[in-house]
Parts: C-alpha cells; structure tokens; sequence
C-alpha cells in the first residue's frame, strides 16, 4: 500500500484515490478467483474447517489507536533503518560500480537482461530491477526507483505511460511478497507449496500486469 500510495499519484493526479481503490479491488479478486480455481484443480474434495477467532468489537480508545500507532511507526523505522537503508545501500552499489555509471553498471547489466519483460509491460528495466528489489521489502520499491532516477517523481511520466503504469502496479500488488512472508509459507505449509505460490505469483502478476496494460492502451489509448 505503501508504494501504490507514493506511485498513483505521479501518474493519474486527481484520479489516484479511485486508482488506489481500484487496485487494491482487483487484487482482492485475484485472490478468490485464484483461490476458487485451486480448490476446484488441486485441492479438489477437500474440506477444511475454517476457524477465526473475533476480537471485541466497541468504540475505538483513543490511548489504543495512539499506542497501535506509534507501535507501528517505531516498527517501521527500525526497518528503514536497517532493511531497507542495507538493501538501498546495496542497489546504490550496484548501480555505481565499476565505472561510476548507471548506464553501465553491474544493476544495468541484470536489467537489460529482464529488458524484454519490460519492453511487454512497456516499462523500462530501471522498474524492473525496483520490483526485484521489493522481495526484500516492499518498500525498497520506492527507495531503488530514487537511487536510479533520483526526482522520479517528475522522471517517471516521462518514460512510462499510464496505461503502462497501471500494469505496473497490478504487478507490484501481485507479486511474490517479501521474503519474510515466503518464509512464513514456508514454515507452515512446507517447500513444496511455497515454491508453487512463489511460481503462480510470478505468472499471476506478469500475466495481470500486461495484460491490463495492452487492453488499457487499445481501448483509451493512454
């Protein structure tokens, strides 16, 4: 959420609230229709019980928004301040060495190698390489796409449409999810099943995103 709320608004302004919710509205048909098709192929006949446990439901305290809060915030330094700043750190050297340009860098070599995926989604490899990244966090996303661009905010119109933009973010919200969550796949449902989730959100999100992508550019021409 974090990144659709800093990207939307650089590619559709005044449309981004609708975005937004469109986005996360597809997502969450994505999921049923893929969890509905996995029950209907693989997990054919079984049944299994389903159980979650409810809070209590009464007016919000303002001294337990406050501490959820300002627990979240302290959460989220600590991980600005140590994931991603580490993996930032990393992709600012990859994208400097040897020669001191990005152009010719050893992040610009892995990038023109993914080029023909983006050239599909109609997104240069530097978006690429920022959606790599976010397997680490999520975030990372936004803090590689400022090393490579610097003002992307200003940049990135100028090298990807919105229709372009708009597969983009389907794919970001698709995505495998960061690697502290594969590893809680991995924990509870065994190698196999996190393997097969991280192949099926590869697939899922490309699939979406070009997809989007083409139909948005044939019909409205963005």
């Amino acid at each position: 959420m974090a990144v659709i709320a800093v990207l939307t608004p650089v590619f559709f302004e005044g449309a981004a609230t609708w975005v937004s919710w469109g986005l996360v509205a597809f997502n969450l048909l994505a999921v049923f229709l893929v969890g509905l098709l996995l029950h209907r192929i693989i997990l054919r006949g079984e049944q299994v019980a389903f159980i979650m446990e409810l809070p209590l439901y009464h007016l919000p305290n303002t001294r337990t928004v406050a501490l959820y809060v300002w627990r979240n915030l302290i959460a989220f330094l600590q991980k600005a301040g140590t994931i991603i700043l580490g993996v930032s750190v990393l992709v600012w050297a990859l994208s400097y060495f040897p020669h001191g340009d990005v152009t010719t860098s050893y992040l610009a070599a892995v990038g023109r190698w993914l080029e023909p995926v983006g050239q599909a989604l109609g997104v240069p490899w530097q978006m690429i390489a920022a959606l790599l990244t976010s397997f680490v966090a999520k975030e990372n996303t936004i803090a590689t796409l400022g090393i490579l661009y610097g003002d992307f905010q200003s940049a990135l119109p100028l090298v990807m449409s919105p229709a372009a933009a708009l597969g983009y973010l389907i794919v970001q919200m698709l995505f495998i999810p960061c690697v502290a969550t594969v590893a809680v796949i991995k924990q509870e449902s065994g190698t196999r099943w996190m393997l097969l989730g991280m192949l099926l959100l590869t697939v899922l999100s490309f699939g979406a995103g070009i997809g989007v992508y083409r139909l948005t550019a044939l019909l409205w021409g963005l």
